[in-house]
C-alpha cells in the first residue's frame, strides 16, 4: 500500500511539472528582459519564485514504476536493477544477457 502511494505522489508531481513549466520559462524569459522596466521584471522574478514547490523538476524522483524504489532505477526501464535482473533472467528484456566469463 506505501508503494502505490509513493508512485502515486510521483504521478502527480510530474503532472504538476508538466503544466506548470511553460509559464514558469515564459517568466523567466521575461525576468531576464533587460528592455522591459525594473519593475516589471521584478514582477516576473516574484512570480517565479513564489511558484509552487512541487511545479520543480528537482522534486521530482526517478522510482521503479512496478515496486516503488527509488534507488538503483534503470533510467531506459524505468525499473529497478533487482526487477532488471529478474527480467533479464526470465528472457522477457530482448537483447540483453548475463555476462558470463
Amino acid at each position: 500500500m506505501k508503494i502505490i502511494r509513493k508512485n502515486k505522489k510521483d504521478k502527480e508531481r510530474r503532472e504538476i511539472y508538466k503544466q506548470a513549466e511553460k509559464m514558469k520559462n515564459m517568466y523567466k524569459m521575461l525576468r531576464r528582459n533587460e528592455l522591459l522596466d525594473q519593475e516589471t521584471r521584478n514582477y516576473f522574478n516574484m512570480k517565479v519564485t513564489s511558484s509552487e514547490k512541487n511545479s520543480s523538476i528537482s522534486r521530482i524522483k526517478n522510482r521503479c514504476v512496478e515496486t516503488g524504489r527509488s534507488r538503483g532505477i534503470i533510467s531506459a526501464y524505468r525499473i529497478s536493477r533487482l526487477r532488471f535482473r529478474e527480467y533479464m533472467k526470465m528472457g522477457l528484456i530482448s537483447g540483453v544477457k548475463k555476462i558470463s566469463y
